[in-house]
């Protein structure tokens, strides 16, 4: 089968910065130090008030915290230790999380009652490889390895699917259009993307599907795609990141022939995570090894100055993007990286592999409307 590898050669300079007088800096930061190594943090309410850490090293755990009042902002609920390091986390409904740890297994855990209680462990599905990245699939997970191969798995019965067997480790995944397709980055620098749609016979559902595509979004050779998402209104737009700092958006409207639009060079080193806010999408936020979290704002995008819903959710592939994004520092790049953030309206949380934890609240995600444009 023939797959078609389309590339990138234009890479624009980092978005213009935003002017202090438009965007006004009101917001606050408040960190603590976990004591052990942090790998990812995730909010595990509706709301900002607990979040789930995960710990690697000498301080192998996963631990759940609550915001509280005081000079530190959180209070410890509940730890679990662990005898492999846990790599990832993705949330569930009804409180939730799949957690994939170093030696390819999966642990299930809810956090409804204050409480990391454990439901069901899954024995490794990489041969003993690591789970290096996960992503929700419906009420199934997704599980890349080190070893560069992909699974879907049922969290009800543990069952496995290979999804894809390749030669360079999965550096991270999404899904896009109902979670029916599937894109994975890899060192090599490659997304590869799958169309499970296409795979409805319950015999071929059992062989590797063909990928139907593969973007290479920097012109650097073996530039790792180390970072992928999908936009909450729109999941045909995916934004990447690289570990070379290039942050990239795919127009994957069309699966067979996804194109890469733009690309932007965003830190000095490499990108760990990228997030579109969930409900004020036309901010993108990024963090980098350089230490920085970065919000890129696309509301200056002619497009979206009044236009109806519906347009607004194509601002990110309009034409004159590059000419009207503008980036919003959170946090400067610094000592320490930023490996994981999430996001809760005007809420971000972050952490770092030395074991900071910072909490960002009362940023200026919704600004106020004008000529009712929100």
């Amino acid at each position: 089968m023939t797959v078609t590898i389309s590339t990138n050669n234009d890479v624009s300079m980092a978005p213009q910065k935003t002017e202090t007088e438009s965007m006004p800096q009101n917001f606050s930061e408040t960190s603590q130090h976990a004591d052990v190594k942090l790998t990812k943090v995730l909010f595990t309410r509706e709301d900002a008030s607990q979040i789930l850490l995960l710990g690697k090293g000498r301080g192998k755990c996963v631990a759940l915290w609550e915001q509280a009042e005081g000079i530190d902002p959180f209070r410890i609920l509940a730890t679990k230790n662990s005898d492999v390091d846990p790599n990832d986390a993705c949330k569930f409904p009804e409180n939730r999380v799949c957690i994939g740890y170093a030696d390819g297994s999966l642990a299930i855990f809810n956090t409804d009652k204050e409480d990391l209680a454990l439901m069901s462990r899954i024995p490794s599905v990489h041969s003993g490889c690591a789970t290096r990245a996960l992503c929700r699939h419906g009420d199934r997970v997704l599980s890349a390895s080190s070893n560069g191969s992909l699974s879907e798995i049922d969290l009800e019965t543990g069952k496995s699917r290979k999804i894809f067997s390749g030669q360079a480790g999965i550096r991270s995944i999404c899904t896009t259009f109902g979670e029916s397709v599937v894109m994975a980055g890899d060192s090599n620098g490659q997304i590869t993307i799958w169309d499970l749609r296409e795979v409805t016979d319950p015999i071929a559902a059992q062989k590797i599907p063909d990928p139907i595509k593969t973007i290479i979004p920097s012109k650097k050779a073996l530039d790792a795609v180390t970072a992928m998402t999908s936009h909450p209104a729109q999941s045909n737009l995916i934004a990447c990141g690289t570990d070379d700092g290039i942050v990239g958006l795919i127009d994957a409207r069309n699966t067979r022939n996804a194109l890469l639009t733009s690309t932007y060079l965003i830190a000095r080193k490499g990108i760990t995570q990228v997030q579109f806010h969930p409900t004020c999408a036309d901010s993108l936020l990024v963090s980098a090894n350089d230490g920085s979290l970065v919000r890129i704002d696309a509301s200056n995008v002619p497009i979206a100055a009044g236009a109806p819903r519906s347009m607004k959710d194509t601002i990110w592939l309009e034409g004159d993007l590059v000419n009207n994004l503008r980036s919003e520092t959170i946090r400067d790049d610094g000592i320490y990286p930023i490996n994981s953030f999430d996001i809760h309206e005007d809420t971000v949380v972050a952490t770092s592999s030395i074991g900071m934890v910072s909490l960002f609240q009362q940023l200026n995600f919704f600004p106020i409307a004008k000529g009712g444009r929100f």
